[in-house]
C-alpha cells in the first residue's frame, strides 16, 4: 500500500512536469495557432464515432436478445449459465455504446451549429447530425425494449431518477455491489483526477486562444460543486 502512495504521487509530479512543458509551449505559441482550425475535424470525428458506436450498440443488443432466447429454450443447467452470463454480458455493452451514440450525437450536434453561426463553414456535419438525432432516439427505443425483454423491467422513454433506481434495484444483489463500487469510483476519479485535469486543460486553451475560458472554467466548477454537494441528502438518509 506505501509503494502504491509512493507511486501515485510521483504519477502527479510527472504528469504536474509534463503539464507544466505544455503550458510553456503554448505560451510559447500564443496566438500562432488557432484553435478554430480544429473545430470542423472535432465535429466531423465526433459524428464519425457516433455512426460507428450506432452499429457497435446494434451488434450489442442483437447479441443480448439471441442469447436470451438461446437461454429460455436451454435445459442444461451449465448451458443455461453460460447463456445468462452472455444476455446480460452484451446488453450492458449495448447500453455503454450506446450512451456513447448519446454523448458523440449532441456534441457533434452543437459543435457543427456553432460552427455554421459562427465560423461560417461548411454545413454538412450540421445536416448529418440531426438524422444522427433521430436514429439515437430510434436506438434508445431499441434498447428500452431489449432491456424489456431481457431483463423483464420497462423503463420509459423519458425516464426520471426514481425510475433507473428502481431499474438498478431489479438487479440481483451481486449485481448491484458490483454497480456501486463501480459508481463509487467513477465519482472518485470524477471528483479527483478527471475534473482537476480539466482546469489545467481549459487553462491550456486559455493560453493558447489568448482568451480567458472563463465560461469553461465556471462550468467545470458547477459540475465539481454539484458531485459534492449532492452527497448531503445520502448523509441525512442516512444519518438521522
Amino acid at each position: 500500500m506505501k509503494k502504491k502512495r509512493i507511486l501515485y504521487f510521483l504519477a502527479i509530479g510527472v504528469l504536474g512536469y509534463f503539464t507544466g512543458m505544455l503550458a510553456g509551449r503554448a505560451w510559447a505559441l500564443g496566438t500562432s495557432f488557432n484553435l478554430n482550425t480544429l473545430v470542423p475535424w472535432i465535429s466531423a470525428s465526433c459524428l464519425l464515432i457516433a455512426f460507428i458506436s450506432i452499429f457497435v450498440t446494434i451488434y450489442f443488443l442483437k447479441k443480448s436478445r439471441k442469447f436470451h432466447s438461446l437461454y429460455q429454450m436451454e435445459i442444461d443447467d451449465d448451458v443455461n449459465e453460460t447463456y445468462y452470463v452472455q444476455m446480460y454480458r452484451n446488453l450492458e455493452f449495448g447500453t455503454i455504446a450506446f450512451n456513447v451514440v448519446s454523448v458523440m450525437t449532441i456534441l457533434a450536434l452543437f459543435i457543427s451549429m456553432n460552427e455554421v453561426m459562427i465560423l461560417h463553414t461548411s454545413s454538412i456535419v450540421l445536416g448529418l447530425s440531426v438524422p444522427a438525432l433521430i436514429l439515437a432516439a430510434v436506438l434508445q427505443k431499441y434498447l428500452f425494449k431489449t432491456i424489456s425483454i431481457v431483463r423483464q423491467f420497462d423503463l420509459s422513454f423519458f425516464s426520471i431518477p426514481k425510475d433507473v433506481l428502481d431499474y438498478v434495484n431489479s438487479y440481483d444483489e451481486g449485481e448491484r455491489q458490483a454497480n456501486l463500487e463501480q459508481s463509487f469510483r467513477i465519482l472518485f476519479q470524477l471528483n479527483q483526477y478527471v475534473l482537476p485535469g480539466l482546469y489545467i486543460l481549459i487553462d491550456i486553451v486559455s493560453v493558447l486562444t489568448g482568451e480567458i475560458q472563463l465560461l469553461a472554467l465556471l462550468a467545470v466548477a458547477v459540475i465539481h460543486i454539484y458531485i459534492n454537494v449532492m452527497q448531503i441528502p445520502m448523509v441525512k438518509r442516512y444519518f438521522k
